[in-house]
């Protein structure tokens, strides 16, 4: 089982998760969370009072597959469709439901098969 979680702006999360329905990616966990990048750190007025503002809003995106399928599937999608985002692959080696008692093990020792290097820079 593999985790694949994407890190992206407010704005284009409809997008992407339109992209992700189309190529069959049925759940999806959200959530908002902020970034601190050294870079893009501004000043605001605000009400009178210069504020300072070091983290930015994002929305991070996080997913569970059984196949390395789907991951080419979606980084093919999100790069065709030129949005920008952070993309994070882990292996899972258990999942576990407590209210439905099943549980879920990866079987292989490695299940990244996907070539990382076609979309790297």
């Amino acid at each position: 089982m593999i985790k694949f979680e994407l890190l992206l702006n407010e704005d284009r999360v409809t997008d992407v998760k339109e992209l992700l329905t189309k190529i069959g990616i049925k759940k999806l966990t959200l959530i908002e969370v902020k970034e601190y990048d050294e870079e893009h750190i501004y000043t605001e007025n605000y009400r009178g009072a210069t504020v300072v503002i070091e983290f930015h809003k994002k929305i991070k995106l996080e997913i569970l597959l059984e196949s390395t399928e789907l991951i080419n599937q979606a980084i093919d999608a999100i790069n065709q469709a030129n949005i920008e985002v952070e993309i994070l692959v882990y292996e899972v080696l258990k999942s576990i439901h407590l209210n439905q008692k099943t549980e879920r093990t990866t079987q292989k020792k490695n299940a990244f098969d996907f070539d990382s290097s076609v979309y790297s820079k």
